[in-house]
């Protein structure tokens, strides 16, 4: 006899496909139910990890025993000629059935009668936005944080669309001034830390909660969504939605339209809209999207291969140009692209992003950026972060980089108010406390600049910029053996050595400084030659400082905010500094004639 007639013997083969069913049955069920009971993703897990841990014991059960009109026998016991054992094995037939009939029935139900009152439902929430547009929020301060919603897939590399879809939908309500939601890198902190929602909602100072889960089956998707007061754990809203791959930007849409009365915001213009595309360019998007995030040279590598892969299907889609031209940008910045190449690969793809969507922030913020850096074109610059603030004035990253142009131009009260405005929408953010420290070293609070970057490195001990900022720092304030001890672990060596030249410099330690430096020139004069200058400046070198900068200049390197660096002081009263400034194009005269407003908060 053959294991599979063996199995069948045993009932084994029976007892899987009841299982199977039945636990499908219970799991679409308990999905259904939960929620309103005020359980959340959580309890749903634990379901589907006692039913998938319980099969193997199941089967391994029937394979031992058999049940008989006198009970459980063990298989060796039963005699299989019997009418009675006979008899059992038709009943269990008739259950197998009978189970099969209720998972049928159940889907019906859930289709033709469940999925229209869902739809009745958010009809209702999408016309309560306009009631409720005269109505002012039950709460001064109208804050949400949308976490990553969880993989509830079998296969962990759907992460990059559960991640994608929460993703879409904070960027969606985030289009809403007058809803205050915390920007991405802060809320996807959190992702798989068990942290209790009040504590979450405290840290990151927010009233409100919206979590869910995406199931991927096919080309089916079961997305779930629930909103939580946080601070009481209360349940406000939830929804499921049972639709294809291909509705997914509708049903983001979905879910910020239903969320939006649920707040009882007080909308004055209309909701955003997403932007439309090709189900499988945006597929490839969110999956480039994800790539993008990790910011390692393969990850931008991959990234950019899928966002050709989706322009080719859909070339009017100015996300993905917009994105395909900051993966270019990251490349340079991390040294994997030559900065020539990348302004001519970025800018056309950004341009083309502006010909099909002016009104798209990111492309503008993105514009703004190639014009600040590669161009030094800070008139252009500035006209375009102010265009991307107009039309998003409370996103966490457009405001982090609209202060950096405020630095480059010597506007640094304007940057610290556009930088703590980035802290209220992405209060754990390492980046964004670096920015504040370096902010505040320019203007010479230093004990200030100190706890900031210290907050920043405690956020992210292993960011080489965190660490850079607060190495530097502590050159400022006279501390160069902690500087050192800071510096030395950075894998950025160009930072590095910069700051551990410094250090040493002030230690009275002249060889290890001369060593660190001249190891930094040998390596990165081609593309540091503007640090190579702040250690020449801040050792007293002015003549060689002039020169790398001069070369930094003629050669397009990066400049960094050469206006208000600190390192740069003791060039100041040299009659070359005003000169330089002026190549630079950040002199009194020209920085006087940009127009900059820093527009208020919504």
């Amino acid at each position: 006899m053959s294991f599979i007639e063996e199995l069948k013997r045993r009932n084994v083969i029976r007892i899987a496909a009841a299982y199977l069913v039945a636990a499908w049955l219970i799991v679409q069920v308990v999905e259904t139910i939960f929620p309103a009971f005020g359980f959340g993703d959580a309890a749903v897990r634990v379901v589907v990890i006692v039913l998938a841990s319980g099969f193997l014991p199941v089967l391994v059960f029937a394979w031992a025993f058999e049940l008989t009109p006198e009970g459980l026998k063990r298989d060796s016991e039963v005699d299989r000629t019997s009418t009675a054992t006979r008899r059992m094995s038709r009943r269990l037939d008739r259950v197998i059935m009978v189970v099969l009939a209720l998972a049928l029935g159940y889907f019906a139900f859930d289709k033709f009668i469940l999925e229209p009152a869902r739809d009745a439902e958010l009809a209702e929430s999408v016309a309560r936005v306009t009631r409720d547009q005269t109505v002012l929020g039950s709460r001064a301060d109208n804050s949400i944080a949308v976490l990553p919603f969880v993989n509830m897939s079998s296969d962990p590399d759907q992460d990059y669309l559960s991640d994608g879809i929460a993703e879409e939908v904070l960027n969606l309500l985030a289009g809403i001034p007058e809803l205050r939601v915390i920007s991405r890198s802060s809320s996807f902190a959190f992702k798989g830390r068990d942290v209790k929602l009040a504590d979450l909602a405290r840290e990151l100072d927010v009233d409100y909660v919206l979590e869910g889960s995406v199931r991927k089956s096919g080309e089916r998707l079961r997305i779930t969504a629930q909103l939580i007061d946080a601070p009481s754990e209360t349940h406000l809203w939830s929804q499921t939605y049972d639709r294809a791959l291909g509705d997914i930007l509708a049903i983001q849409d979905e879910i910020a339209r239903a969320v939006v009365p649920a707040l009882r915001v007080r909308v004055l213009g209309q909701l955003p809209t997403p932007t439309p595309a090709d189900p499988a360019a945006y597929t490839l998007y969110l999956q480039a999207l994800h790539l993008y995030r990790q910011r390692t040279s393969h990850g931008l590598e991959r990234a950019i291969e899928h966002l050709q892969e989706a322009l080719g299907i859909d070339p009017d889609y100015a996300p993905a140009w917009t994105l395909l031209a900051s993966s270019y940008i990251n490349q340079t910045h991390g040294g994997l692209r030559p900065a020539a190449e990348t302004y001519a690969l970025a800018g056309a793809a950004v341009s083309r992003a502006l010909a099909i969507d002016p009104g798209y922030p990111f492309a503008h913020s993105a514009r703004a950026w190639i014009a600040m850096v590669f161009e030094r074109d800070f008139p252009l610059a500035a006209l375009h972060f102010q265009q991307a603030l107009q039309l998003l004035p409370n996103d966490g990253g457009i405001l982090a980089n609209s202060a950096v142009l405020a630095v480059k131009l010597g506007r640094l009260q304007d940057a610290l108010r556009l930088t703590e405005r980035s802290i209220e929408v992405n209060p754990v953010s390492s980046v964004t406390y670096s920015n504040l420290a370096d902010q505040l070293a320019r203007t010479g609070r230093l004990k200030e600049a100190q706890a900031a970057a210290e907050t920043a490195v405690e956020l992210n001990p292993d960011s080489s910029f965190s660490a850079g900022n607060l190495a530097g720092i502590l050159v400022l304030r006279g501390q160069p053996e902690r500087a050192v001890v800071i510096a030395e672990p950075m894998e950025n060596e160009q930072a590095r050595l910069t700051y551990v030249s410094m250090a040493y410099w002030d230690m009275d330690d002249r060889v290890a400084s001369d060593q660190t430096l001249l190891l930094l020139e040998d390596r990165y004069a081609s593309e540091a030659a503007y640090l190579i200058a702040t250690v020449r400046a801040w050792r007293g070198e002015i003549n060689e400082a002039f020169d790398w900068l001069n070369r930094a200049l003629d050669e397009g390197q990066p400049l960094a905010s050469v206006r208000t660096e600190p390192y740069l002081k003791p060039l100041h009263d040299d009659p070359r500094w005003v000169p330089l400034l002026e190549r630079a194009g950040v002199s009194d005269t020209q920085v006087d004639a940009i127009e900059f407003d820093v527009p208020p908060a919504a």
